[in-house]
């Protein structure tokens, strides 16, 4: 199975090969890189659940025999008075359909919060405040503040992995409408 994903970032594209394989699909991923006009930080649920969907959709449409666009984006998100950044993955196939995945979310660092919520990239903030460049390529903010306990990878991963569930045939006629 040929999977488009719409990302160059290699830990996205690791997650989407891990995810996939996880569940005994075969998958070559092909990257596209995102879409213009999805935002380098979106901010709100319904914004990154958009940006996720509209990669999944662009990189389906960039690969002519791809099955499944997949989009994978990271937000802030504002629940129970704090700000959170959730990754958000999104599966787009050739007859339309969209299955929609969430990974594990955690608090914003406060110091970051109100650049974040002008739309600048948390990942940029890190590089900048932990003097590491290419953060969101590696451990992500996550891994700098977590010790490398918890990555980046692995909050793609949950995503994907959660957006596959009703696309796994023992539960197709539990998702059918």
């Amino acid at each position: 199975m040929i999977v488009a994903a719409g990302t160059k970032n290699p830990n996205k594209i690791r997650a989407v090969k891990d995810a996939y394989r996880l569940f005994g699909f075969p998958a070559e991923v092909v990257p596209v890189g995102r879409p213009a006009g999805t935002p380098p930080q979106p901010v709100g649920l319904e914004e990154v659940v958009k940006g996720a969907v509209a990669r999944a959709k662009a990189a389906l449409e960039a690969v002519p025999g791809a099955e499944h666009g997949v989009g994978v984006e990271a937000g802030a998100v504002h629940a129970g008075g704090a700000h959170l950044d959730i990754t958000v993955a999104a599966i787009a196939d050739r007859g339309g359909a969209v299955t929609l995945g969430f990974g594990p979310a955690f608090q914003i660092p406060t110091a970051f919060l109100p650049d974040v919520l002008k739309g600048v990239e948390l990942g940029e903030l890190a590089e900048r405040y932990f003097k590491k460049p290419s953060v969101g390529y590696r451990e992500g903010i996550i891994g700098v503040l977590t010790g490398r306990r918890v990555t980046r990878y692995q909050l793609n991963l949950a995503a994907v992995a959660m957006a596959l569930v009703p696309r796994l045939p023992k539960n197709a006629k539990l998702y059918r409408t």
